[in-house]
């Protein structure tokens, strides 16, 4: 729970009804709206204290706040619950304002009554710090005798979340629109959490082999030559678990994967008649564009076959994030030194890992060594138990929603636990939801994605007689590389032969929601012809095309998707994490509601 403003969104909930109802004079109502703000705003601060305190392991004083946490919600939820808030609730036009506080208090209350408890009677065993490897070992029966209180307390969040998202903020009052939607997205992001912890201590204990040694694969991807899934695979890390203990068996460079242990060239991974037209026959050719896909399942499990061929043990799963995702995690380890180049920071990861790399080293072996170098010592630092393991835990949970952090296991009961997770990096879409992604690729052999920036805005304008939505998918895209291309190292900006020096050359990949197609595509407000395809993955259409934007310029994309008839809902959107923070998983508000 992240605590922005004193204000909350759950607070200014009550404060906004409450001016409400007292321009209508409905006084007595307006006063009790203020108590319940009020009740709510302590019921904030006790929940941010406590956080810290179970993160820090203060058993007793969890309970005492709890206690006072519970008292404010009960409060509210009774106040908002009296015969006049039940009367206004029958009130036409008012009364779903009135039923939104309602809603709003009693879910609080049922989150501190039902949700809390567990975790809090769990006491010191919650701390952060409790879970911090030492001298290379988790303990993995703390994980495992805490997994039934967080899977009841995300039970019981996901009940509540449910509830709140319920809420139609934009039939509510002017005053209570904005703190509604802020409240379904920090419910929502709550909700996420609750659920991935919940799951995470399922399947940590035995990943971490507590039932028998395993093996995991850690992928280091780099977005400086962007793929689908974030970057180039660079380095692949073979981990070996066993009751707890985590030891780094062997590391390999990107092109030896391509090699079976006896030094041949392995062969290529078979891929269905639907991958070799959305992808190409690359994506089971080279490991370092096995993830031109961005169907993490299907890449990682071919990532795996390989590695058991290279390393001659099987490969129980696989683990992958990106740069950005490991400069996140360097926020709680500190410097690591790393050998044959300067010691990475928090500050610095990026820009060395991305770019300092290619400019320092030409040789590609001297790259590989370094890149090794640097995701070895960094698992080093996290496994000896260095830092500030609370950060580098919120780190790695800031990653996975940004999907720079990703997990397959090989093991069908288990991979099914995060199937519906950010982690997992599904494309198959289960339900009528709306699913639109955009990913990209480097398609001039380049590192010029340091120099990429993007942003999307997707927005659903129409809702069509058949309860289909037309959804505008609108990106910009800058190429901010302004030096002399003839002067940079070559590893950078390409060889020329492909596009010219100091150009993105990119491929896109539109995948339109299951049953949807794209219907138009603009580039610079210029409509552009789309490519005559039949193309489908996993049920959705994949539009693709190439775009190039020279060195300082920028082009704004746009793509007219309409979803299947019947799919009304909010639809959802992904893309490729770049260098830049994003957010992955955006709600896309329907257009529907206002029809």
């Amino acid at each position: 729970m992240r605590r922005t403003s004193r204000r909350s969104a759950v607070v200014w909930l009550s404060v906004g009804f409450g001016l409400a109802v007292a321009g209508l004079a409905v006084v007595p109502l307006a006063l009790e709206a203020k108590d319940v703000a009020s009740s709510l705003l302590r019921a904030q601060d006790q929940a941010v204290a406590l956080k810290d305190q179970m993160a820090s392991g203060e058993a007793e004083a969890a309970a005492a706040t709890l206690e006072r946490l519970q008292a404010s919600a009960s409060h509210a939820h009774r106040t908002s619950s009296g015969g006049l808030w039940d009367a206004a609730a029958k009130v036409p036009w008012l009364g779903r304002n009135v039923e939104a506080v309602q809603v709003t208090s009693a879910s609080i209350d049922d989150i501190a009554t039902r949700g809390l408890p567990p975790l809090v009677e769990a006491g010191s065993t919650l701390s952060v710090q409790s879970f911090k490897p030492r001298d290379g070992q988790v303990d993995v029966k703390a994980l495992a005798a805490l997994a039934p209180a967080v899977t009841e307390a995300s039970r019981v969040l996901a009940e509540n979340a449910g509830d709140i998202r319920a809420i139609d903020a934009e039939s509510l009052l002017g005053p209570l629109v904005r703190p509604v939607l802020d409240l379904q997205r920090q419910v929502d992001d709550a909700d996420r959490a609750a659920d991935a912890a919940g799951r995470v201590m399922r399947l940590a204990p035995a990943a971490l082999g507590a039932t028998g040694e395993q093996h995991l694969l850690l992928v280091f991807q780099t977005n400086a030559e962007i793929r689908s899934t974030g970057g180039l695979a660079g380095v692949f890390v073979l981990l070996t678990t066993k009751d707890g203990r985590i030891t780094l068996s062997a590391q390999a460079a990107s092109g030896e994967l391509n090699l079976a242990a006896d030094g041949t060239r392995q062969t290529d991974a078979r891929l269905t008649r639907e991958e070799r037209a959305a992808f190409g026959t690359i994506m089971g050719h080279d490991v370092r564009s096995t993830n031109i896909s961005p169907d993490f399942p299907r890449v990682a499990r071919i990532w795996a076959d390989r590695a058991e061929r290279a390393f001659g043990e099987d490969v129980d799963g696989v683990v992958s994030l990106d740069a950005v995702a490991m400069s996140y995690v360097l926020r709680g380890v500190g410097t690591v030194k790393v050998e044959g180049g300067p010691s990475l920071t928090a500050d610095n990861a990026v820009q060395r890992l991305l770019h300092g790399v290619y400019v320092d080293f030409e040789d590609p072996s001297a790259q590989d060594a370094y890149f090794e170098s640097a995701t070895g010592r960094t698992f080093e630092a996290v496994m000896n138990g260095r830092g500030d393991w609370t950060r580098i835990v919120s780190a790695l949970s800031e990653a996975a929603s940004e999907r720079r952090l990703q997990v397959w296991f090989r093991e069908d009961d288990s991979q099914q636990v995060i199937a519906d997770t950010a982690v997992a990096g599904r494309v198959a879409q289960d339900d009528d939801t709306p699913h639109i992604g955009l990913y990209v690729t480097d398609a001039a052999q380049s590192k010029m994605q340091w120099f990429l920036r993007y942003d999307t805005r997707a927005k659903a304008t129409t809702c069509r007689a058949d309860r289909s939505q037309v959804v505008l998918v609108t990106t910009s895209f800058r190429n901010q590389f302004s030096g002399d291309p003839e002067k940079s190292p070559w590893y950078v900006t390409g060889r020329g032969t492909r596009t010219a020096k100091g150009n993105q050359l990119l491929t896109y990949r539109l995948l339109a929601p299951r049953g949807g197609r794209v219907v138009g595509f603009t580039i610079d407000g210029q409509e552009r012809p789309l490519a005559s395809s039949d193309v489908t993955y996993e049920g959705r259409a994949v539009q693709y095309g190439t775009l190039t934007i020279p060195p300082g310029d920028e082009i704004s994309v746009t793509w007219r998707v309409q979803t299947a008839a019947g799919a009304d809902g909010d639809a959802r959107y992904f893309e490729t994490p770049g260098i830049d923070t994003s957010s992955n998983d955006v709600r896309v508000p329907s257009a529907c509601r206002r029809s």
